[in-house]
């Protein structure tokens, strides 16, 4: 009896099914056909609201997708990398000791990590998640000694929004959101009296808006999921066409009375013998009973790598959008259709639309919460540094024309560029005398000077045509030797 097979690899790439990928605990997939309205939030055990979507599949869409990756990399650091400073507030006296005292405690704010540390890990878990909690460490005074981030995949909301349940392993902790009055226990999350060994650390939690819930946020990349599992796929699929050695997929059809298992050891043949590199130039030969025959027929002949290139681009696009991110900043080269690119317009929609909220975002958490009502500090703010986003030279040459027609001062260039400290006698006016008033009176005078001039001209001309010039001149030279 005649059997044949066909054999589909099935063990490379990943799902592209979105529904089972993004399926949280506890509720239907999100990305199911349903109504738009927002729902009843899930309560868990213990009246833990569930998660929206299961913050791992985020995790690992991140780990695998390097355009995903580097744009949320970089917000952190465009963010929260530049640097900081404490500034004095309007109306109030400078204070060397609460100064020193905010510095300190800014400059190491935990034994291990420093402040630009902690909060680039905030705004990764807020790029990939969608929210961030930090941890507030209180001594016997009710300040704040120690902060540290908090993983926002290991932790979820109580539905009071008094509390958060974080678990890791078997290891498993309350906290006590931020100001809360009552202390409840870090073991239990029982309120009541506790000393500082066992009662719960402070959490302060920030999300990114998500209108489906009204506990936990969403990441700007949700909109886009689909482009980053796309680009997964073709990578997967290029792969998979090199894994084989660049040979395309075949069929193999065995015709006649082949034994049962002979399809099961051509298959494992197939795939220990002839694929991958290391297998290259291998000649293959079957040696097959009279009657049999074994038949390849090529399912694919040429590489789809090149068709993937446009849609590609369309992918990415769409990544970028989602966090407002230029390509340039994350090593992107791209140019318009005409050859011209829009970076400086793109560049202040990414700062003024994503950058500048984070950090204002953060200010405020950072002088409101730790700084005044857990430092007890009133005279300081803290600052993040601005992302620059200027073009220095452009801007030098337009104030070098300002301060040479007197409408600026150096003092005032060298402030706005930030080039340096104000000097004395920086704070004058200047103006450019290359310009001359012209007139009548000041052409007679141009008209006399050059009258003068070639009379001048005319009389040298001719001495050294009557010879005296050249009298003279030798006359000159022999007193010179003499």
């Amino acid at each position: 009896k005649e059997q044949s097979y066909v054999y589909v690899e099935t063990s490379k790439g990943i799902s592209t099914s979105i529904l089972d990928k993004f399926k949280a605990e506890g509720r239907k997939s999100a990305f199911e056909k349903s109504s738009k309205q927002v729902q009843k939030e899930v309560y868990g055990v213990g009246g833990l609201v569930s998660y929206p979507y299961a913050p791992a599949n985020f995790l690992i869409l991140n780990e695998s997708n390097s355009v995903f990756s580097a744009c949320v990399k970089q917000i952190a650091k465009d963010v929260a990398g530049l640097g900081w400073k404490l500034v004095l507030k309007e109306g109030k006296k400078e204070n060397e000791t609460e100064k020193k005292k905010i510095q300190e405690f800014l400059d190491r704010p935990n034994p291990d990590d420093s402040l630009r540390t902690i909060l680039n890990e905030l705004l990764i878990d807020w790029g990939i998640i969608g929210w961030w909690g930090l941890e507030v460490v209180r001594d016997a005074k009710s300040e704040i000694v120690e902060i540290y981030h908090t993983p926002a995949h290991t932790f979820k909301i109580h539905k009071k929004k008094e509390k958060f349940f974080q678990r890791r392993g078997l290891k498993e902790v309350w906290f006590k959101a931020f100001g809360a009055k009552d202390n409840i226990s870090a073991k239990e999350g029982k309120k009541g009296t506790y000393d500082l060994k066992t009662r719960a650390n402070e959490l302060i939690y920030y999300k990114n808006y998500y209108p489906r819930s009204d506990y936990y946020g969403a990441p700007n990349i949700l909109s886009a999921v689909g482009s980053v599992i796309a680009l997964i796929e073709i990578r997967d699929y290029n792969l998979a066409f090199f894994e084989n050695y660049g040979v395309p997929a075949w069929m193999i059809v065995l015709k006649g009375n082949w034994s049962d298992d002979s399809s099961k050891k051509i298959e494992k043949f197939l795939d220990t013998e002839i694929k991958g590199s290391k297998n290259a130039h291998k000649t293959m030969v079957f040696k097959v009973n009279e009657g049999d025959s074994m038949d390849s027929e090529k399912l694919s002949v040429d590489v789809q790598e090149g068709s993937f290139r446009v849609y590609t681009q369309r992918l990415i696009d769409d990544i970028l959008m989602a966090y407002s991110m230029p390509g340039y900043r994350i090593g992107l080269n791209i140019v318009g259709r005409l050859g011209g690119t829009n970076i400086r317009e793109s560049t202040e929609i990414y700062k003024n639309g994503v950058v500048e909220p984070l950090q204002e975002d953060i200010e405020d958490m950072v002088n409101h919460k730790i700084i005044e009502q857990g430092l007890h500090c009133e005279c300081y703010k803290f600052k993040l540094n601005d992302l620059d986003i200027r073009d220095v030279d452009a801007e030098a040459k337009r104030y070098v024309s300002l301060i040479q027609s007197a409408a600026m001062t150096p003092n005032q260039a060298i402030n706005l560029l930030g080039t340096g400290k104000p000097y004395p006698g920086g704070n004058k006016f200047y103006i450019g005398t290359g310009l001359v008033e012209v007139g009548e009176e000041e052409l007679e005078k141009r008209e006399d000077k050059f009258i003068k001039a070639m009379e001048d001209l005319q009389e040298g001309i001719s001495k050294l045509a009557e010879g005296d010039f050249l009298k003279e001149a030798g006359k000159d030279e022999g007193e010179s030797k003499d």
